[in-house]
């Protein structure tokens, strides 16, 4: 049985509950604290709407809050849409992995670690995010973005997985037992748009 832990080793990635910052590296990333924790409150609303809560109130929820604007269209239209597809609903509701990865660009969230298991959900609603339809200034100017090292060296982290994984894939050699793969695309997702070169409808994940 292979498992991620020993194959990442194998490929000198590190396999640490945070990647070892990069010392020295101090370009700030393209999204601010608050602009990445305002995605992280639409992810959570769209989120739960792809799970089955009522989407008319998540929408006059961002509306109220002052967000509306910075919801992607692909969202807004999944809001607007009265009989949303399952395919839909199963995309987006995957994209709790990438909010659990932006929660911890801004510190309210410990470590990622590797990619072997979903997010805390149970803890992302009850402990970490504002609860739906309640005012969120309090999470937004409690977030505060760690460091350009510490960002950059799980950002890299993450994109050598997604390289070695693709690869994999390609050349048709088994991936490890615990490599959970959704994870580790929304997190790269993330790392994506953190990076600022795309908007949140258009990312691609290339390697």
């Amino acid at each position: 049985m292979l498992f991620t832990e020993a194959w990442a080793r194998s490929f000198g990635i590190s396999v640490e509950a945070t990647a070892p910052e990069v010392e020295g590296y101090t370009k700030p990333y393209a999204r601010s604290a608050e602009e990445i924790a305002v995605r992280t409150v639409i992810l959570q609303g769209v989120v739960a709407v792809a799970s089955d809560v009522d989407a008319e109130p998540i929408a006059d929820w961002f509306r109220a809050q002052g967000i509306w604007p910075q919801v992607a269209p692909e969202e807004k239209a999944f809001l607007q849409d009265r009989a949303p597809t399952e395919a839909q609903c199963n995309k987006l509701a995957w994209h709790w992995e990438a909010q659990w990865a932006l929660l911890w660009c801004v510190g309210k969230v410990e470590a990622l670690g590797l990619p072997t298991q979903t997010c805390d959900t149970r803890r992302l609603c009850d402990e970490i995010m504002p609860p739906l339809g309640s005012d969120i200034a309090d999470f937004l100017t409690s977030s505060k973005l760690r460091s350009p090292g510490t960002l950059l060296a799980e950002d890299d982290r993450t994109y050598d997985l997604w390289c070695r994984a693709l690869a994999c894939r390609r050349k048709g050699q088994a991936l490890p037992d615990d490599l959970h793969w959704n994870v580790l695309y929304e997190r790269r997702y993330a790392f994506e748009w953190l990076d600022g070169m795309q908007d949140w409808d258009v990312v691609t994940c290339d390697a």
